[in-house]
């Protein structure tokens, strides 16, 4: 590994660590959702904290974390003789699902001039809550605490479910009506801007020294590839494929999604070295992806 990618990477490490709260669980779930399920789903702690060892966590608090993610149902433990292996149970692979559309697929390019506008009728405290964050993971900002909308766009499929108690519409704008400005409230984007810049500005480094001096080894890159995942999915969760034509000309998130597409593809190749030799609960190596992950971000 070269002085540059290798200092590119501890300064993502770092700031990792500079956090307010490390959720070392939440790290997990990224790993988990990104790099292990699309390889049959299960991994050996042992070669977990490998790849934490990398990222300079502690084995106690990679055990704390995997206990608290199987008491609470993300994960599923499986024993066999003295070493343990996890997969996502159904909690952990119903949240990264949400997530995958988000962080991983193309800008939807098409907006079709409709509003999805649902009102929260008869929900109150953490019921309302758990359906807005439900409710974002599926495209939609918040115009009032229990008024949300989502722009429509003319290749969406997925049918929009309906709770007890709501009211669902569609509508178009005034022709007069500055669709720009609901979007910057609604997603309140003037907040995100300075986290896309801090994006561009951390993930431009790392990717300027893989370029100037080749990838890094494979349990390196699958750390760098998880920290800009898990980095990435705090913006892209927030801001998830507004049609282009209702963002702002400022807007840098477009910026950000295609850079980490260059620092993912660079970072692919070594890091699914790395999961190559990792194990699953029958001892045998889990198996390779269905899919390119280096063209990840294009499927």
């Amino acid at each position: 590994m070269s002085d540059s990618a290798q200092r590119a990477l501890d300064t993502l490490i770092d700031d990792f660590h500079a956090q307010e709260r490390i959720r070392v669980w939440s790290l997990v779930i990224t790993i988990f959702g990104d790099a292990i399920n699309p390889r049959g789903g299960e991994l050996w702690l042992g070669s977990l904290q490998e790849l934490m060892d990398r990222i300079r966590i502690e084995p106690s608090a990679v055990r704390a974390a995997m206990s608290r993610l199987t008491a609470d149902g993300w994960l599923t433990r499986i024993k066999h003789g003295r070493k343990s292996y996890y997969r996502l149970a159904d909690a952990g692979l119903a949240e990264f699902a949400d997530a995958t559309r988000a962080i991983y697929a193309p800008r939807r390019h098409t907006w079709s001039g409709k509003w999805s506008i649902i009102v929260l009728n008869g929900r109150a405290g953490d019921e309302r809550e758990a359906r807005r964050r439900e409710l974002r993971a599926a495209g939609f900002g918040a115009l009032a605490p229990n008024i949300l909308l989502r722009p429509e766009s003319l290749e969406d499929t997925d049918t929009l479910s309906k709770g007890p108690d709501e009211i669902v519409f569609q509508s178009n704008l005034d022709k007069q009506s500055d669709a720009t400005k609901l979007i910057k409230h609604g997603w309140m984007l003037s907040d995100l801007e300075g986290l896309s810049a801090e994006l561009v500005s951390k993930f431009s480094m790392l990717y300027e020294a893989l370029r100037e001096s080749g990838p890094l080894d494979p349990v390196s890159a699958m750390a760098a590839r998880s920290l800009v995942i898990h980095d990435f999915r705090r913006l892209a969760l927030r801001v998830p494929h507004l049609p282009a034509e209702l963002l702002p000309e400022s807007w840098t998130g477009d910026e950000a999604r295609a850079l980490v597409a260059s620092v993912y593809r660079v970072l692919a190749g070594p890091s699914e070295q790395w999961l190559d030799g990792c194990l699953d609960s029958h001892d045998a190596r889990i198996p390779a992806p269905e899919f390119s992950i280096a063209r990840r971000f294009e499927l």
